[in-house]
């Protein structure tokens, strides 16, 4: 009887695994995923947008450009998945046997491309975190936040 620590645990790596899943994924599962991604993330942007307007023109122009950019793999996902685009027609093949295939690559893109402004735009530096930590700790005690627990017969008022 073999240890089951020493047994070989194959790893694939990929979309295809992402959720405990085995074996192969179809391409039009990943772009339906896609799909939602590509649309929430046009949203998002949108919405970023137009909370910073006064901010930066750079800023607001990024989250615009990005949103065409999201708007045209949404369209082009779309396509894909209602047939009008086949997959023959998609250039660019990838070597045979490779753990990941075009529409995986795709969905990896779309959600990279889609959050680049939100993280460009409000990153924070890690050796500030620490200092914001301490002050929203310091805010917190002084405007008395934090979690209040009410008896029951005061949840209605």
């Amino acid at each position: 009887m073999e240890n089951p620590i020493l047994v070989q645990t194959n790893i694939i790596v990929g979309f295809v695994n992402l959720f405990g899943l085995g074996g192969s994924v179809d391409s039009r599962q990943v772009m339906a995923v896609t799909l939602w991604i590509t649309g929430f993330l046009c949203l998002l942007n949108v919405g970023l947008a137009i909370h910073y307007r006064t901010r930066n023109k750079k800023e607001v122009i990024s989250y615009y450009a990005v949103c065409l950019l999201e708007l045209g793999v949404f369209v082009f996902a779309l396509f894909f998945s209602l047939g009008i685009i086949a997959q023959s027609q998609i250039p660019y093949p990838l070597p045979p046997g490779l753990s990941v295939n075009r529409a995986e690559i795709v969905a990896a893109l779309a959600i990279g491309i889609g959050l680049s402004p939100a993280a460009l735009w409000h990153r924070i530096n890690l050796s500030e975190l620490p200092k914001r930590i301490a002050a929203d700790r310091k805010a917190m005690k002084e405007h008395a936040a934090g979690v209040h627990i009410k008896r029951p017969e005061e949840w209605i008022n």
